[in-house]
């Protein structure tokens, strides 16, 4: 069967018209077995798929994302990390043992990082970051012998959107003890309302970043 000329072997048929009949060229000539499965076709075919999504992007946008793969790949060249990928962890240090799925989580045995790409402007702290804490407490059997967690919020489409903080495992260990105690209060269906600055997406919040309810939280509307 004659080779279909293409863009990708136009310089193999110039260069040797015979290649595109070799079963008239080679006497015996055996195809080999077409492996779409092979590593390095695999890994071209995925490559491929990540560039045209990329490509159909902004400049603006092509450039924010260079951004956040420089920063993980440099982080990355620091250690032979094993790596996970929207790994869904279950928070078993809690007793109703929730599921959750941090973007990217870096470990050795003692050596401890969590990654939360974000797309937003608004600039979104790693320190104190509970998110982050929480990710941390469900991987940190992961890394036995580590000494600090190192939380990193990568946000390249927001000013100084790029940026870690370390949490020593002291730290950790009063972040999930003080999670166990608030899982507590609503398990026994404490009514306590506490307005902070965390009601950002609280249907209840009169300037809820989130979609609202109705009636407000009347806590909420007195400090208003």
């Amino acid at each position: 069967m004659s080779k279909r000329f293409s863009a990708s072997n136009a310089a193999q048929l110039m260069s040797c018209p015979g290649s595109a009949h070799l079963e008239l060229s080679i006497p015996g000539w055996v195809e080999p077995e077409d492996n779409d499965q092979a590593p390095a076709r695999a890994k071209g075919t995925m490559l491929h798929e990540y560039f045209k999504l990329v490509g159909e992007l902004s400049p603006t946008d092509m450039s924010k994302m260079v951004a956040a793969l420089a920063y993980v790949a440099e982080l990355r060249q620091n250690r032979r990390f094993k790596t996970l990928v929207e790994h869904t962890f279950t928070a078993d240090w809690l007793r109703t043992r929730p599921q959750t799925t941090p973007d990217l989580v870096l470990y050795t045995a003692d050596e401890l990082h969590i990654i939360d790409y974000k797309s937003g402007t608004i600039p979104v702290s790693p320190i104190g970051n509970h998110q982050l804490m929480y990710y941390a407490a469900c991987a940190a059997h992961l890394a036995p012998k580590a000494k600090v967690v190192e939380l990193h919020i990568v946000q390249p489409w927001a000013k100084n959107g790029i940026s870690s903080w370390v949490m020593t495992t002291k730290e950790l260990g009063q972040f999930m003890l003080d999670a166990r105690t608030a899982e507590q209060k609503i398990l026994n269906k404490d009514t306590t309302l506490s307005p902070s600055d965390h009601c950002t997406f609280c249907p209840a919040n009169p300037h809820s970043r989130s979609d609202k309810g109705s009636p407000l939280c009347p806590k909420m509307m007195n400090l208003l």
